[in-house]
């Protein structure tokens, strides 16, 4: 016993570390789940993410171990999700149940199911309880399952397998379902082995998904920073810059003490300068950051226009559309201010930005801003 509780040890250890060891923005799915089936003496492993679209689910991702290179895994998942309207198994990928979150489940195979047994094995009449699932729910939950449940499972070829399975859940929020099938029911020792994985699967998952949220509100951020069509920045609170738009960082070339002193006043309370807007940016678990916006910028972008239409010789339109393109607007948005169509906006954009020898609007705007 002891030299098993040791081994089981070692391989949570080595589990463990390579969690910790794949660097942030790799995921640590793909070569988890062959482990597990290595782990849990296992004949597959599998891992998938569910997207939750208005009227079908989705296949977010799909990762496994032990089936046949010919199985188009993801595909099959994918498409079968795709026309499932409600869930089709024991939870709600939207919602799961509490009572299945973050813990494994073992279940009997599809077929045993389909022919009236309880779903949990060795827990009979309780299972439907262990699921979370109340009295009422039971036939319909049994039917959903016995029409789409055991079709899927027919599809990859898993429907005479036993099935060690975990929702790995932030919150109530599904980040994977992961689990492990073999043909012979699993052991008590490797279910505690599998739980005991658990928690660090949903520290990593969570780390992820917050990775991947972070790197969305990135590009959020930059893109309404580049709409303001006045020069934008991100202050740390000692006054670093670390981010800033086209307009920007023409400007910061030249010098940050208004923004830094536009900071300095915000946080001790003074008055705000007249022409620099300060809006403190409240993030979970980062030091506090400031989105500073030059407002005065802008007053002297429309006297720019002229002197700078003239300089790169373009015609009225193109002063128009240069305007316009200083001010943040897309050529839709530009089109239907001018009462022209968009193709002939991306035709003005195009002679604007050769006549001011530039081949990016993001160039264009600093170029602008920076121009003496």
């Amino acid at each position: 016993m002891n030299q098993m509780e040791s081994r089981d040890r070692s391989f949570l250890a080595d589990l463990q570390r390579q969690i910790d060891t794949v660097e942030p923005g790799a995921e640590a799915l793909p070569s988890l789940t062959a482990r597990l089936r290595e782990g849990l003496r296992a004949e597959r492993a599998m891992a998938y993410g569910v997207t939750v679209g208005l009227d079908h689910y989705g296949a977010g991702f799909c990762h496994a171990a032990g089936f046949s290179p010919e199985t188009e895994l993801f595909n099959t998942l994918d498409g079968f999700l795709r026309e499932r309207p409600t869930p089709w198994g024991y939870f709600d990928p939207a919602r799961p149940a509490s009572a299945q979150r973050n813990r494994v489940l073992h279940f009997r195979p599809a077929t045993q199911v389909e022919s009236q047994e309880a779903p949990l094995h060795e827990a009979g009449a309780a299972s439907w309880k262990r699921l979370g699932i109340s009295p009422d729910q039971e036939a319909l939950v049994r039917e959903r399952v016995s029409q789409s449940g055991v079709l899927l499972y027919r599809q990859l070829g898993m429907e005479n397998m036993f099935q060690l399975r975990a929702l790995i859940c932030e919150g109530p929020a599904l980040l994977s379902w992961i689990g492990a099938l073999r043909s012979e029911p699993f052991t008590a020792r490797e279910q505690r082995i599998f739980q005991t994985l658990v928690p660090m699967l949903q520290r990593r998952l969570t780390l992820e998904a917050r990775l991947r949220e972070a790197g969305l509100l990135h590009s959020a951020l930059e893109a309404a920073m580049e709409a303001l069509g006045q020069p934008a920045f991100v202050l740390t609170s000692t006054h670093q810059v670390v981010h800033a738009n086209g307009a920007g960082r023409a400007l910061a070339a030249q010098s940050t003490q208004p923004l830094t002193e536009a900071v300095r006043r915000h946080t001790q309370g003074e008055p705000a300068l007249p022409e620099i807007s300060v809006t403190a940016l409240r993030v979970p678990g980062l030091a506090m950051h400031y989105l500073v916006v030059d407002k005065s910028a802008l007053s002297q972008a429309n006297a720019r226009v002229h002197l700078l239409a003239e300089r790169w010789e373009l015609t009225s339109r193109e002063e128009q559309v240069l305007e316009h393109i200083v001010q943040g607007q897309s050529n839709r948005a530009i089109a239907a201010q001018l009462g022209c169509s968009e193709r002939t906006v991306e035709v003005h954009v195009t002679h604007v930005l050769s006549k001011a020898w530039v081949e990016s609007r993001s160039a264009l705007i600093a170029k602008f801003f920076q121009s003496p």
